[in-house]
């Protein structure tokens, strides 16, 4: 008689499940229990065999790579353009082992307890489930032979196992809630089962589902559900249908929703049962037996909470004075600007109805007397001073009282009809201008490798750029320095391990990274001619290793030129004593004494600059040229010297930016264009060119150090994008500040993102230093802000606390010039409604137009002050225009 352990162990160390289960079924009650004696000290040896299966594949990939590597040698053709390279590394599944090992524990242990535990041991766990190795209907499969009673009772206890507040419909929840469903089991009362049966079950199996009706009342009650089930999802219309059809109860689902607001929560905890709400679109009279309960949503719900309650009690017409009352004093405590724009319309028809007992509205009237917007304020002024005739002296007692907190203007007004004591108006605080902050020089940047110990230690990233300046600046310098002797002798041993990495590396095109072409560098100068050996047909070029310029990030492959440029440069021992292009400072700037006397030192020795290096020394130009220099550069005579003369005494006109908003495969994009003349046309080459790739603003910069705008410009494509790409960053605006050249719309931009997050979004450090220089594009950015708000950005109030405080720390005239581009875009036109936020914004504007001494009228704002209501935009409107014109405005 074949041994029964045998059969389930050949089908586990093979990792065939299905087998497994097979086999187990035909298993009578001794022979499950020997399996289920060896199943448990199978487990070590099943995870050895396992990792010598792992070290197997892996010793046989690598002979593949050997072999393929061995074949381009031999043909001198790259690795790519064999097929079988784009197959050695196909994944695959490891650990074939668990899965069979689940089943045969599902199948032989006794009780349902050790199954539960079985199934849920840790090394059974997977990082990831490829769908072959999905067990769950084998499990089923097995575990059905089982006595109804125990089914039921692994169902319970693999349900109370789950966990998280996010679950993923993996084999756990999926097995769990299968055998639930086919167990007829009573769900156990466990939030984790709750949100797993959600994120498990698609709202087009909800009707046939039998846990519906277990699972459905819970799930107003589980934490977490309104978050696992955003709106997108169809589960509301699918249970308002449900409901429709009497599959479920409208009073469920309606109690449900009441009982989830009444117990609070945030408003994304809130949605789900909103929508749910609205869609069982409730009828007055299905409401009204409830309207306390929507009435004490007011006071404290989440704001689309309190919008729903808002909606429902509306509709049941007129409700009791002193329940009115209280409805409208909640609202009018709410932080919510449309919540208490609501509360004083309400309030408003309310007062209107002469029959009307108004003591009843005293407290929510006292209540927005008292609020922080002032336009709530004026408002309720207005409605207090029109009905006060109407309130019993103890009402209008309560409405007194607030007179002494009211602005002087208000107060005033109010004490005319009610009496009491009118606030002093407060002294305006005396505003103090305070330096701007001095900007240090940019560091220096750290000196070439002077042995060639020190340039073998270098480590070559394409997240250090510095590292890839100094590597690349080291080795011409290094090889200059030592072609013959004991020197070069030292420079070869030093560079033999790099050189070592190129055989693996070279077969490949393009190269990607420097250390690629390092490697290249380093092989030539250990063994003369490795290129031509590996290359015997001599039609290769060089170039062709180089990534194509449109198919990557533009900084990075520039670098990746310079590299292939030092490279021909030495396989045709032509490499000048020292590179132009190597940055002086440590943010990539080029001072312009450095490169004359670099370029100095070339003339005399007769050497002919590299044509890429000396453009990229121009783009690291810095722009302060003393006169000194300038005279040394007009006497300069090689063709390389006098571009350099010219870019130091009379330069080349700046390229012009344009930016304009739209998508990439419906991702927000901003798209940068460039119009340059014919010297930095011939200077920027392709680096420029369209292409759609996110780019690193600091890499961008460390190649345009001269140039921020067009670096800038360019890393902002990403800037909006919800993609997780390269964006422009606050430490970027830091390094923006600190490079050279006029900044426009790209800065602008970059700087307006980061001001719409307040003092603390890391803008206003930047802002500062960067109008200390005198370079802040304070008109561009208060445009670039506008586009922002345009777009629907919700940051003015992030933008105003970010202003102030820059203004309050030296930049107060140039804060002024962002708002004067910042306001006509902001401020409501003839025929639309002003908000509060309008209010801040100019009286925020009135403020810095008097720290920075403001003049010149603003067509909006004279608009604004020209206007017969007397609100409080229009009185800071007035303030700011007397300003501007001089002139007090008396209208």
């Amino acid at each position: 008689m074949t041994n029964p352990w045998d059969a389930v162990r050949s089908g586990i160390d093979a990792g065939d499940a299905s087998a497994v289960a097979a086999a187990v079924l035909d298993l009578d009650d001794d022979a499950r229990r020997e399996v289920a004696r060896e199943l448990p000290g199978h487990l070590p040896a099943a995870r050895e065999a396992a990792a010598r299966e792992e070290r197997r594949r892996e010793r046989a990939r690598q002979a593949r790579w050997e072999e393929l590597h061995e074949r381009a040698a031999r043909t001198g053709r790259p690795v790519h353009e064999f097929a079988e390279a784009y197959t050695v590394d196909e994944p695959s599944v490891w650990n074939r082992w668990i899965e069979p090992m689940r089943v045969a524990g599902a199948a032989v242990l006794p009780g349902a307890a050790a199954v539960a535990a079985w199934l849920n041991r840790r090394e059974f766990d997977r990082g990831w489930e490829p769908a072959d190795t999905d067990d769950v209907p084998l499990i089923a499969a097995v575990v059905a032979a089982r006595p109804p009673e125990w089914r039921r009772d692994l169902a319970v206890r693999l349900a109370r196992r789950l966990r998280g507040a996010r679950p993923r419909p993996d084999r756990r929840v999926r097995l769990a809630l299968r055998l639930l469903r086919e167990s007829g089991a009573e769900p156990p009362e466990h939030d984790p089962l709750t949100l797993a049966w959600v994120a498990a079950t698609a709202s087009g199996d909800l009707p046939v589902d039998p846990l519906l009706d277990a699972m459905l009342p819970r799930l107003f009650e589980a934490e977490g559900v309104g978050r696992l089930l955003p709106t997108h999802r169809n589960w509301p219309a699918v249970l308002t249908a449900l409901a429709g059809d009497g599959r479920v109860r409208r009073a469920t689902l309606l109690d449900g929703c009441r009982g989830r607001f009444l117990r609070g929560g945030q408003a994304a905890d809130q949605r789900f049962f909103v929508l749910l709400h609205d869609q069982l679109d409730p009828s007055p009279e299905e409401i009204a037996p409830y309207a306390r309960d929507y009435l004490a949503l007011l006071p404290a719900a989440a704001a689309n909470v309190a919008d729903l309650a808002l909606r429902q009690i509306r509709r049941l017409g007129p409700i009791p004075a002193e329940q009115a009352g209280e409805a409208v004093e909640a609202l009018l405590f709410r932080a919510e600007g449309r919540l208490v724009r609501a509360g004083l319309s309400w309030l408003d028809r309310l007062l209107k109805d002469p029959a009307e007992v108004v003591d009843a509205y005293a407290p929510a009237l006292a209540a927005a007397l008292g609020g922080e917007s002032g336009d709530a304020r004026e408002r309720a002024v207005k409605l207090a001073v029109k009905h006060g005739g109407r309130f019993t002296p103890p009402a209008a007692a309560m409405i007194r009282d607030t007179v002494a907190a009211l602005p002087a203007h208000q107060g005033a007004r109010l004490a005319a009809v009610f009496g009491g004591e009118v606030a002093a108006a407060p002294e305006p605080a005396r505003f103090v201008p305070v330096p701007l902050p001095t900007v240090p020089e940019p560091a220096r940047m750290p000196p070439a490798p002077e042995t060639p110990e020190e340039l073998a230690r270098i480590t070559l990233s394409e997240y250090d750029w510095r590292a890839g300046e100094r590597w690349l600046d080291g080795f011409v310098r290094l090889a200059a320095l030592h072609r013959t002797g004991a020197g070069r002798g030292r420079l070869v041993a030093a560079l033999a391990p790099l050189a070592r990495h190129w055989s693996r590396s070279h077969p490949w095109a393009p190269w990607w990274d420097t250390a690629d072409w390092a490697a290249a560098m380093a092989k030539e100068l250990t063994e003369p001619g490795a290129w031509r050996r590996a290359h015997p047909r001599g039609t290769e070029t060089v170039t062709e290793w180089l990534p194509d310029m449109r198919h990557g990030a533009g900084a990075k492959v520039w670098t990746l030129m310079r590299y292939a440029e030092v490279y021909q440069a030495h396989l045709e021992d032509r490499l000048p004593p020292y590179l132009l292009g190597t940055p002086t400072r440590a943010n990539g700037l080029l001072d312009p004494d450095a490169l004359v006397e670099r370029i100095e030192g070339y003339e005399r020795d007769g050497v002919q600059a590299l044509p890429l290096d000396l453009r990229q020394a121009l783009l690291r130009l810095g722009r302060t040229v003393p006169g000194e220099v300038a005279a040394r550069a007009a006497a300069l005579m090689s063709p390389a010297g006098r571009t350099v003369a010219r870019w130091l005494i009379d330069r080349p006109a700046e390229p012009e930016v344009v930016l304009h908003w739209g998508t990439h495969q419906g991702d927000v994009r901003v798209f940068s264009e460039f119009v340059c003349g014919p010297e930095h046309r011939e200077v920027l080459g392709d680096l420029l060119t369209p292409r759609f790739h996110d780019e690193s603003c600091e890499r961008l910069l460390a190649v345009l150090a001269g140039h921020r705008e067009l670096a800038a410009a360019r890393s902002a494509w990403t800037l909006r994008s919800s993609w997780p790409l390269n964006k422009p960053a606050p430490a970027d605006l830091e390094l923006l500040v600190t490079a050279d050249g006029p900044a426009g719309q790209g800065v602008a931009l970059i700087m307006a993102h980061y001001l719409l997050a307040g003092p603390d979004g890391g803008a206003v450090g930047p802002l500062l230093r960067l109008a200390a220089t005198g370079g802040l594009p304070g008109e561009e950015l208060g445009r670039q802000i506008t586009v922002l708000l345009e777009r629907g950005l919700d940051g003015l109030a992030g933008v105003m606390e970010a202003l102030r405080t820059a203004a309050e720390r030296g930049a107060h005239r140039e804060v002024w010039q962002i708002m004067r581009d910042l306001l006509p875009g902001c401020l409501p036109g003839p025929g639309e409604r002003a908000t509060p936020a309008h209010t801040r914004l100019l009286r925020f504007a009135a403020d810095v137009g008097e720290w920075a001494d403001a003049r010149g009228d603003l067509p909006v704002v004279a608009e604004l002050a020209g206007r017969r209501r007397a609100s409080e935009l229009v009185r800071q409107a007035r303030r700011l225009h007397g300003r501007l014109s001089d002139s007090a405005f008396t209208k």
